[in-house]
């Protein structure tokens, strides 16, 4: 009987961390967007690894091509895109002492790009300009972290027009309440906006 138990230690001290790191890995980068009435959405663009782009084209490249047709192009936002709708798409968008709640996705691609796997699509939000300044902190992220993300917040933008006042830096958000369940290493967009 010890023998048996012993094994089945041996067993789940090889199983277990297997649950525990990222299974899939993507380059993410993200464009904040605003219309004339204020903050309206969180431009993404996901960059699979190869081993997952491989096997997903496997199963959603139904002819084989190498190119996603519109039909194709379905069938990847509902096994991919349409499953993480309750956690926000991973798009998380704190606005004072709440994260706003996605409304809905928009302009969803999907392309093979250099044998990977390439999303890129919008998540609506939002939420209006006023004469004062409303302050956002804007994160792309798997908090279980079965997808590694990698979001380049370095190279993050944000695109307005003239009516909009906007500045924004990328930073850490590890000293912020809502994101303490987020691995440490993790860097958001900071934005402050109004009407002009």
């Amino acid at each position: 009987m010890k023998t048996l138990k012993l094994i089945f230690f041996l067993c789940m001290a090889w199983v277990v961390p297997g649950f525990c790191h990222p299974h899939v890995f993507v380059d993410a980068t993200v464009k904040v967007l605003f219309d004339k009435d204020g903050f309206t959405s969180v431009r993404n663009r996901w960059v699979y690894d190869e081993l997952y782009s491989t096997a997903m084209m496997s199963s959603g490249d139904v002819d084989g091509d190498g190119v996603i047709s519109p039909k194709e192009n379905e069938w990847f936002k509902s096994i991919i895109l349409d499953p993480l709708e309750g956690n926000n798409y991973y798009n998380y968008v704190q606005r004072g002492s709440d994260f706003l709640k996605a409304k809905q996705v928009k302009n969803f691609k999907a392309t093979l790009q250099n044998r990977r796997l390439v999303l890129d699509f919008d998540v609506y939000f939002g939420c209006p300009a006023t004469n004062d300044y409303s302050m956002l902190v804007v994160v792309v992220a798997d908090v279980t972290n079965y997808i590694l993300m990698t979001t380049d917040m370095e190279s993050a933008d944000v695109e307005a027009p003239d009516s909009i006042d906007v500045e924004f830096f990328n930073d850490g958000v590890s000293d912020l309440t809502l994101f303490k369940a987020f691995h440490s290493g993790i860097e958001g967009l900071y934005l402050r906006y109004k009407k002009k």
